[in-house]
């Protein structure tokens, strides 16, 4: 068995036993073309499907980012299918998502993780999804939908209470809102007896108004706290309200959204952007769809409109179907923002290098460097390497610096979203900044010194594939060469970390280069070698980690005491010396000189050893490294004589 901590996705059919009592042919056919469609983004997003069971699926992922992620596209996905549908034929699932440990057995998996993700999906909405607290704390900066927290509920078999977030979906909102509305203004509706005629032509006015001001709400924008009431006329296109006129589009969609309300007959890029995204709200699909293409064709550079567009394509159509739209608007007009985002519809690293080659093209088009930043964050790459971090960094500072010079605007219609990508921009390149203050970033090298020569052992800042080096600053690197060990970081042989040094090398410089995970060049890097610093340093480690080395009785005979230890580290030290039975310590044990060409031999002249007297119980020891610092007294027993 296999234990790991891994981020759980459940799910299953609301009203299941229903649909298949009413129509099983038609609910079985429906089903297995959405199992299609759910096991295609599972895909997609890096999970695998470990137990299924009628409707229900039980998924695992490293990620709960990716998790999240694959859940929102199903649902997305099948909310578009079910629109066509009534609503007691929709076909709805309702997943769960938590991370926690759990035990890999037979390919399927047991453990909380598990359990807490199919309580978590028994609380959602059909059609809903619900994250435990971990999982919304993990998800919450990368993610843009909106959560609601439904606080910690009691579920069954789990004996302490899981709080819960639900996504808050927004046709949801929008809905409740009309509901609200529309049950306030019922329940005011007159008595029998009043005239019922002129009530109920005010009400529906009135509701009309309502449900107009609510999906202006929506945007976050509304022009007041409360709703329209009786005598007052919604406000919008069809009133007579003025005009956005000369303001630019940015100024004309901010206007549009604290007005609220459908605009008739849209033909400005704000107005089309502002129906678009009231028709995403309420959950109407094709009309959004239709909206954001007339604007698409309007040929702007703003580029957050079409990255909805593009979100809302992928939820219907996937990736491909979003590139064949983004393609067929390219034929018609090839705008820079239009080329950027059908870059961003490609996968992996095909996707990354064609955002690398816009940027690269376009440096005064500034939104793509923060695309490009995403492209080398967290959430996209597999392993992510020093490079990445760098790279990611380097993106930021140009967007940033953009946003200095004052070029960001003309980028965005909607300029709230231009904030939330500057806000993101500058907490991560802190976090990055913060991350190459404290963080290793560079080979590091021990030298070690045997009689036949010098050991360099390295420690990677990073998973390498492959390690090379070279001793001065002429000549071709060496290759230290694989080991038959797989590195399950990398998923290739682990190259070894260590090289030879000729005894006799001289203080030089050694250079160190590495290919890292995605098998790109990282180098050289200069590390400093001194001999007689490395042998000095080398052998005070060996005699501070070996401590009850130091001393040796003689089993029998005279009392000797040993100290060839001490010889054989002599290059590390000034002097060592010892006291006996606890007396002070000014016996100084002889040492030869260092002999930097054969350092660990003992001279044939030399005894290493002192004649104590025969009723010594202990001797302590003290040595004096050669930099003057001093270790801490090791004191040494006498050992029990034998009979």
């Amino acid at each position: 068995m296999k234990r790991r901590i891994a981020a759980i996705l459940a799910a299953d059919v609301a009203g299941y036993s229903r649909l298949v009592a009413e129509a099983e042919e038609e609910t079985l056919q429906r089903l297995a073309a959405y199992r299609e469609v759910f096991d295609e983004f599972v895909g997609r997003h890096g999970g695998r499907i470990f137990n299924t069971a009628g409707d229900s699926v039980m998924c695992a992922f490293d990620s709960a980012v990716e998790a999240t992620r694959c859940a929102i596209d199903i649902q997305e996905s099948l909310r578009t299918r079910n629109l066509s549908l009534p609503a007691n034929r929709r076909l709805q699932f309702r997943i769960g998502i938590s991370i926690g440990d759990v035990v890999e057995r037979d390919g399927d998996m047991l453990g909380d993780g598990v359990n807490i993700a199919a309580r978590l999906e028994s609380l959602a909405e059909p059609g809903g999804i619900c994250v435990s607290r971990s999982v919304h704390e993990t998800v919450a900066n990368k993610i843009s939908v909106p959560f609601r927290d439904i606080g910690a509920r009691e579920v069954k078999n789990i004996p302490q209470p899981v709080h819960a977030f639900v996504v808050a979906w927004p046709q949801q909102v929008a809905e409740v809102a009309d509901r609200r509305a529309l049950g306030g203004l019922f329940a005011a509706l007159p008595r029998p007896g009043a005239p019922m005629l002129m009530a109920l032509a005010a009400a529906v006015v009135v509701a009309v108004a309502v449900i107009l001001w609510a999906a202006g709400a929506l945007t976050g924008r509304a022009p007041s706290t409360t709703p329209p009431t009786a005598g007052t006329p919604p406000s919008g296109h069809a009133t007579g309200a003025a005009e956005p006129g000369g303001q630019d589009d940015a100024a004309a969609f901010a206007a549009l959204a604290r007005r609220g309300g459908i605009v008739p007959d849209a033909s400005s890029a704000a107005e089309l952007y502002h129906n678009a995204r009231l028709y995403e709200a309420r959950g109407d699909t094709p009309e959004a769809r239709r909206a954001y293409l007339v604007l698409a064709r309007l040929g702007g550079e703003q580029v957050d409109p079409l990255l909805r567009l593009a979100a809302l394509l992928r939820a219907g159509e996937g990736r491909a179907g979003a590139r064949e739209v983004f393609g067929e608007l390219l034929a018609r007009r090839a705008t820079r923002a239009a080329t950027l985002v059908h870059a961003l519809q490609f996968e992996g690293a095909e996707r990354r290098t064609k955002v690398e080659a816009f940027a690269a093209a376009h440096p005064d088009f500034a939104p793509a460097f923060y695309l490009l930043a995403g492209e080398y964050g967290e959430g996209r790459l597999g392993t992510r390497t020093l490079t990445d971090r760098r790279l990611e960094f380097e993106a930021l500072e140009r967007f940033l610096a953009a946003d200095e010079e004052g070029r960001l605007p003309p980028f965005f219609l909607d300029q709230s979203v231009l904030a939330e990508w500057l806000d993101d921009a500058r907490r991560r390149r802190g976090e990055t900044e913060a991350f190459f203050a404290t963080g290793t970033t560079r080979p590091v090298a021990s030298f070690t010194r045997s009689n036949a020569g010098w050991h360099a052992a390295l420690s990677m800042p990073e998973p390498a594939t492959a390690i090379s080096y070279r001793i001065g600053d002429t000549g071709e690197f060496r290759v230290t060469g694989t080991s038959q060990v797989l590195d399950p970081r990398t998923g290739k042989p682990a190259p070894l970390t260590s090289f030879p040094l000729p005894a006799d090398q001289e203080k030089t410089s050694v250079y160190v280069m590495y290919d890292d995970a995605a098998g790109r060049p990282v180098g050289p890097f200069v590390i400093d070698f001194d001999p007689h610093a490395a042998l000095v340093a080398g052998q005070r480690d060996a005699l501070r980690q070996a401590p009850g080395a130091w001393i040796a009785f003689r089993a029998d005979g005279p009392t000797l005491v040993y100290y060839t230890h001490l010889v054989s580290y002599r290059c590390a030290l000034q002097r060592a010396v010892m006291g006996i039975d606890g007396g002070p310590l000014e016996t100084v044990l002889p040492l030869p000189p260092c002999d930097e060409s054969n350092p660990y031999a003992v001279p044939a002249n030399v005894r290493p050893y002192l004649i104590v007297p025969d009723d010594t119980r202990t001797v302590s020891v003290q040595l004096v490294f050669a930099d003057g610092s001093r270790s801490q007294v090791e004191t040494f027993r006498r050992p029990a004589a034998r009979d």
